[in-house]
């Protein structure tokens, strides 16, 4: 075979005992299903360490597979860290941010890459159902552990029993330490949500069982829930994104006949998507005002009190009532944040933090803190080279997840799909999240890297 061949096709990798890949997909089990609770840091750096000892054993013994053009995305990664070093050291305006951030984000990204690195290659070498297996529970996970705060915190006491406060829900302006915040469940749960779709379409596609459909439907209606009890607009918002990838995914390898059962099973998504997503607009009136909020919001000049959160002097939209605050505010944000990024094109040098601290420079009496966009967020931290990286390397791992077999490119496109549209809306540019999102975008890329072996359970 000559070398342009060797270039486009995946090598074979070194073969590698069963329990690494089991032990590695169990670590991203923990990882995933704990990362957005509370007082799990020595957990998740414990994770991190271990993870990253057998991943670069892993990626020792298989060298030659990172010199393959399939291994792109992972030297754009590469790149983007040698970016964020380069930007600590000449551009970055916050130089003790910039150091907390590098041993804190930063560090659990480089961990979490060279252990996804060796899982993506332990897992394509062996293509044993059981990893799966275990992937899929850890994507419940987060879903799992909402309902199980859910029972202990409104049913347990009706019975007689108090829960423990690790295992109680708190909302927002309750003071715990175990408050999560809705962002945490939109992060880890849309991923989860946007993988039971691409499932059920690929099983409908392929004449798949019904049990397997089941479960894509439990899995489905179960985040669903999460978002409806959790009142997060954004999370029905995304989905909704989702809902034509899952029609146009059905479509794509051109029409077929779906069964009446099938059907059934298309018809308890839509309409599960359609009853709790008008149940959430019911309760919430800013989505009946978004378009007339969003004409004033974007008005940034005329009203500048989106600058000082005092809802009470917040004007009033076309239909003579005051502008909800969730969208005047996120809009006038990211109005301003598009404009710091046009002044600042290099970033200021703080993933969470940019935001206030260039605002604070223009407006010293502001009480902003972030723009509640994530990419944008990102940019004025990181930059525009960073960013562009980052997506560059996401899309790459995207296309090259699509030629892998199931379940892995139903898992790689999906996850990262939804990722790229949750960072639109949501403050997830902070720590967790922006480690967690890179990790993952080097796990979906070396999963493409070996020759896979083709399993024996794609539907």
């Amino acid at each position: 075979m000559n070398s342009l061949a060797q270039a486009h096709h995946p090598k074979q990798a070194a073969q590698l005992p069963d329990w690494i890949s089991t032990v590695m997909c169990i670590i991203f089990a923990l990882l995933w299903g704990i990362s957005m609770l509370p007082h799990t840091l020595f957990w998740r750096n414990t994770c991190y360490v271990a993870g990253a000892c057998l991943g670069l054993y892993v990626i020792i013994k298989n060298m030659p597979l990172l010199r393959q053009k399939v291994a792109a995305p992972l030297w754009i990664i590469l790149g983007l860290f040698a970016w964020v070093l380069f930007h600590y050291f000449f551009i970055g305006k916050n130089s003790a941010i910039g150091l907390e951030e590098l041993l804190s984000i930063w560090k659990r990204a480089a961990l979490g890459c060279i252990f996804a690195i060796g899982l993506g290659i332990a897992i394509s070498s062996t293509a044993r159902k059981l990893s799966w297996t275990i992937i899929a529970v850890g994507l419940l996970t987060p879903a799992l552990i909402y309902f199980v705060k859910y029972f202990f915190t409104f049913i347990a006491p009706a019975l007689g029993y108090l829960a423990p406060h690790f295992l109680t829900l708190y909302y927002s302006g309750e003071s715990s330490s175990f408050y999560i915040a809705k962002i945490a469940y939109v992060f880890f749960c849309l991923p989860t949500l946007a993988v039971a779709l691409g499932m059920l379409a690929a099983n409908i596609k392929s004449g798949g069982d019904t049990k397997k459909n089941c479960i894509c439907a439990f899995v489905i209606i179960a985040v669903l829930g999460v978002f409806y009890l959790e009142n997060i607009k954004n999370g029905f918002m995304f989905t909704l994104f989702l809902l034509p990838l899952f029609f146009a995914s059905l479509l794509s390898s051109g029409p077929r006949k779906i069964s009446r059962l099938q059907w059934l099973f298309i018809g308890i998504v839509v309409g599960s998507v359609g009853i709790f997503f008008n149940q959430n607009m019911q309760n919430n009136d800013s989505w009946r005002t978004l378009i007339a909020d969003a004409k004033v919001a974007s008005k940034i000049d005329q009203n500048d009190v989106w600058k000082y959160g005092r809802p009470e002097l917040y004007p009033q939209n076309e239909f003579g009532k005051v502008v909800s605050v969730t969208n005047y505010e996120r809009i006038s944000w990211g109005v301003e944040a598009v404009r710091l990024i046009k002044e600042n094109p290099l970033g200021y040098g703080a993933v969470l933090a940019s935001f206030r601290h260039l605002t604070k420079e223009k407006w010293p009496d502001s009480s902003l803190t972030q723009s509640h966009s994530g990419w944008l967020d990102l940019t004025l931290g990181i930059g525009i080279p960073g960013v562009v990286l980052l997506i560059a390397a996401t899309l790459l791992a995207i296309r090259n997840a699509k030629r892998l077999p199931l379940p892995w490119s139903v898992f790689g496109v999906w996850v990262l799909v939804s990722i790229l549209i949750l960072f639109t809306t949501t403050e997830v540019s902070q720590k967790v999240y922006v480690d967690t999102f890179v990790w993952l975008v080097a796990f979906v890329a070396a999963l493409a890297l070996p020759k896979s072996i083709q399993p024996k359970y794609v539907n």
